[in-house]
């Protein structure tokens, strides 16, 4: 079962993260961030390639300024094809906790599931996913205080249990 968050447009904004996105919102850091369904997180990361590749319209609400999370300041949001691929995804999760998860799995998880690792469970062809890839990029546990090593051990954990569960499509009786 492949299921298309479209891959091709991660590389490519990976090193695009300001300073400003990657910091914290000041907000409960100890807590995890909430799981996303795989339509939940599919459509938002949809959005996000869309963007990136130009392809959403004009949105005449984007932001002028945002204030630093740190200090305060009001600064301009420069008007890239990220920053409106960016914005345009948070739009679609009016919770900001799912808000804030999925932004922090597109930074934080996906640069994992790219990994030579799971290699044989993207199509980068097609530009699709393994169901069990994309739901454990969706929902493995996590917080701003998982460290990079647990949080690869937590989502290689999160995308074997979920391959177990897996079925083939043409064999119902076959796990993949």
């Amino acid at each position: 079962m492949w299921l298309a968050p479209t891959f091709s447009a991660w590389q490519d904004f990976s090193n695009e993260l300001s300073g400003s996105q990657r910091r914290s919102t000041g907000r409960d850091h100890h807590r995890e961030f909430v799981p996303l369904t795989v339509e939940e997180f599919r459509n938002g990361y949809a959005t996000f390639s869309d963007g990136l590749d130009g392809k959403l319209p004009r949105d005449p609400d984007f932001p002028a300024e945002y204030h630093d999370a740190v200090t305060g300041a009001a600064k301009p949001v420069e008007d890239t094809p990220f920053n409106r691929a960016w914005i345009a995804a948070g739009k679609l999760f009016a919770d900001e906790a799912k808000r804030i998860s999925f932004y922090q799995r597109v930074e934080k998880v996906m640069p994992l599931a790219a990994n030579k690792k799971y290699r044989k469970y993207v199509d980068r062809e097609a530009g699709s996913f393994h169901i069990a890839l994309l739901a454990a990029v969706a929902t493995v546990r996590f917080s701003f205080r998982t460290t990079p090593k647990a949080l690869r051990a937590a989502f290689d954990a999160e995308f074997r249990r979920r391959l177990a569960a897996a079925v083939d499509p043409d064999d119902p009786d076959k796990p993949q």
